[in-house]
């Protein structure tokens, strides 16, 4: 197993490591239906939060946070938002065991997400046919690593 392909968030053995999957976390104090929930919320001005948390799929949150103006953004984001990714990845699977060990089992295996459809976000997150920043997939992989050195919860 050199490397794990994953994207869809409800279906397939690692469809979990999906941003989109759906399982609730807390973060910062706030509840979220997804990790994408968590993310796109917080990336928004606080008039815009309520409607995104309100979104009834992490696919539709995805599309409407991604549309964003950067006036209805909020400052400093870009500078930002891998910090706050990884911290809501950490998160998620921190708060859940059993995702933490799907994550553990991966073992060595380089982590991908593997976009269906072409975009600057697909290949800045994951890869499109084999080309992009995979951002994900690296703090995936990091979050990885820290477990196996028994840094939990860091």
């Amino acid at each position: 197993m050199n490397e794990i392909r994953f994207y869809d968030p409800r279906h397939g053995e690692f469809c979990a490591l999906s941003n989109l999957h759906p399982r609730a976390l807390e973060y910062a104090g706030q509840r979220y239906a997804t990790a994408e929930h968590a993310y796109q919320v917080l990336k928004a001005r606080p008039a815009l939060r309520e409607w995104l948390m309100a979104a009834p799929t992490a696919e539709l949150v995805a599309a409407a946070g991604d549309a964003l103006a950067p006036e209805q953004t909020v400052d400093h984001w870009y500078e930002d938002h891998v910090k706050i990714m990884t911290g809501i990845v950490r998160a998620k699977f921190d708060q859940h065991p059993d995702l933490r060990a799907l994550l553990l089992g991966t073992q060595n295996a380089r982590l991908v997400e593997w976009a269906p459809d072409d975009s600057e976000v697909a290949r800045y997150w994951g890869e499109y046919q084999g080309q992009g920043h995979n951002v994900l997939g690296k703090i995936l992989m990091g979050l990885r690593h820290e477990y196996r050195q028994g840094r939990f919860g860091a």
